[in-house]
This record gives C-alpha cells, structure tokens and sequence, in this order.
C-alpha cells in the first residue's frame, strides 16, 4: 500500500510567481525557491529554481545599505549621491539641515538638475549672473564630479560659506558633499586681520625689525628692516634665510666678526638669551642690533639707529657688546 505523497511546495495561481524557504532537517539551512508554473493545453508544468544565492545577496545588500545609512546619519556633512540616471538615490539627515530642503523633496528622488535648482531658490548657492549660462555649469560641474575634480566654495547671502565637493560613485553614480565651514573661514579672516594689525603695528615703528624661525627662514620683517637693507622679502621666489639676511647686513655695513654668532644663535636649540652687538653701516651711521629669543624658537633680530649727537650737542657713547649669561 503507498503512502500518498505530500506536495512540498504551495501552488501559485497562473498569474505570477511565489517565493518560498525550506528548511533542510538534517542541517538546519535554509534554502529559498522561486515557484512558477505554465500550463500548455490542460497540463500545467510547476518549476522551482534554486534561489539562495541570490536571496542571500539580496540580504547583504540590504546590510550593508542599512549600515551606511547609520553612518551617514552621523555625518555632519552633507551627502547627496546621484545614480547613473541623475535622481537622488541616496542622502543624510545633515543634508537636510545645511540645505534647508523638505526631506519629502528629497525622498521624492529629485533629478540633479531639479535638486540643484532647488537649492538656488532657496539660496543655498550663489545666485548665477545668468540663468542660461548656469544651467550649462551645472551639466559641466557633473561632468567635473564625474571626473573626480569638482570642488567650489560657496559664500551664500546669510553669511553661510559652504564647501562642495563632486565625486565618482561607482555604476557612473556621483557623490556631492556640502560641508559647512563658516567658522572655519571666519576663524581664518580673524586670524588674518590680526596679522595685519600686527604687521601695521610694527610698521610704525623706526626700528627695523625681523623674526627668523628655529630653522633660520625669515617669517616676518617691518616696513624699516626693508628700508634700512633695502631689501624686499615678499619678491623673493625662495625662502630667506638667516644667511642670506646676513650677507645682505655684510653688504651694507662695515666688517663684523659678529655676524656668523647671530647665525650660530638663531639655529640653536639652546638656551638662550637676549644679547646685542654694536654696528657701523657703510657711511659710518652707528646702530645696535639687538637679538632676542621669543616664543616657539624663533628670534627677532632689532635695528636700533644710535643718535650721534645728546641734546646738549656732544659725541654720544655707542653701547658695547652686551651677552646674556
């Protein structure tokens, strides 16, 4: 007597086709099947094809997705990637708070173009000159992303500066990033009027004045060093050195054994003093040049002009060599 045999897989209708799992009793794994049938005449053919493979990928893919969207939401820059089509595929929470876009809008998977035109409404990018001639950079700007080679700085009307970076995404996708680096440029424009007003300061002053690095490169020189040597660092294409400073002062002034000390001080990782050496220029005008270590290594070096004359009309006394001990 036979036993009646069970059917292993459910029937599907004629109209589609059903995905179902088995699970193996010996091993325990689970192995997955497409179930289709076509029917010819009055007899109707049911296959089932192996599918774990493809199911398994499906599920990696969907891992790994889920795992760059977690870490995207903790970015604070901004990531916009296109597909090979041009519509938004893929973007993070910071996209939407630097921008301002719905995130309605962008879960609608705009095109580029769209997105982009977006931005300019809401003033999120610099407003073009030309409406016609900015439609063609965006096509370009894609076309530079695409290459690897897109990156802008965009200065907005809110006082905003964004920085935009364009890059290749594989399966011709593209990959835009807006970060905001407002305070890193007015931290920078801080730090640059500063500097200005330091060197304005110094200008002023009748001293003439420069500062050498531990590795002896003049970093900074006042509008009276340059008068006094004649000289003009900032026209110079290679760093100046505190030699090639020296052979400048050698130039311009009478002999002094001096000079290959201050070297030797300005290089030196010791420690050092403040220390001075009387000078004479070539037409006799006596000065002092005054040496003084100051923060992170560097020394500035100061031309101080000697009166020849007190103001009762006498000789003045020129100041001897003084050194630290």
């Amino acid at each position: 007597m036979s036993v009646e045999e069970q059917p292993i897989f459910t029937a599907v209708d004629a109209t589609g086709s059903l995905r179902v799992s088995l699970r193996d009793a010996a091993t325990g794994k689970k192995e997955w099947f497409d179930i289709s049938q076509t029917k010819f005449d009055d007899v109707i053919i049911y296959q089932a094809i192996c599918i774990s493979t493809i199911v398994h990928a499906e599920e990696a893919q969907r891992n790994f997705v889920q795992t760059l969207t977690k870490t995207f939401a903790q970015l604070s820059i901004g990531l916009a990637i296109f597909d090979r089509n041009g519509q938004l595929a893929l973007f993070n929470p910071a996209l939407v708070d630097l921008t301002g876009l719905r995130a309605e809008f962008l879960s609608a998977r705009p095109a580029l173009q769209t997105f982009f035109d977006r931005l300019r409404e809401t003033r999120k990018m610099p407003e073009p000159k030309n409406y016609a001639d900015w439609r063609t950079a965006i096509s370009e700007l894609v076309t530079a992303a695409n290459d690897g080679r897109y990156e802008d700085t965009w200065s907005l009307d809110s006082g905003q500066t964004f920085r935009v970076k364009g890059r290749p995404h594989p399966d011709g996708a593209t990959a835009f990033l807006i970060e905001d680096i407002s305070a890193e440029v007015s931290l920078t424009r801080n730090f640059r009027a500063e500097l200005e007003l330091g060197q304005s300061m110094l200008d002023t002053l009748d001293d003439g004045i420069a500062v050498f690095s531990c590795s002896g490169i003049l970093t900074f020189s006042n509008t009276a060093y340059q008068k006094l040597w004649q000289v003009d660092p900032e026209t110079s294409f290679a760093d100046v050195t505190i030699y090639d400073a020296i052979q400048d002062w050698k130039r311009k002034s009478a002999p002094n054994p001096m000079w290959e000390e201050i070297e030797g001080f300005v290089r030196s990782f010791s420690d050092r003093k403040c220390w001075s050496i009387p000078i004479y220029l070539t037409d006799n005008t006596p000065m002092t040049c005054v040496i003084s270590p100051i923060v992170s290594g560097a020394t500035l070096i100061r031309f101080h002009i000697v009166k020849k004359l007190d103001q009762s009309g006498s000789a003045a006394s020129f100041p001897e060599l003084t050194q630290g001990t």
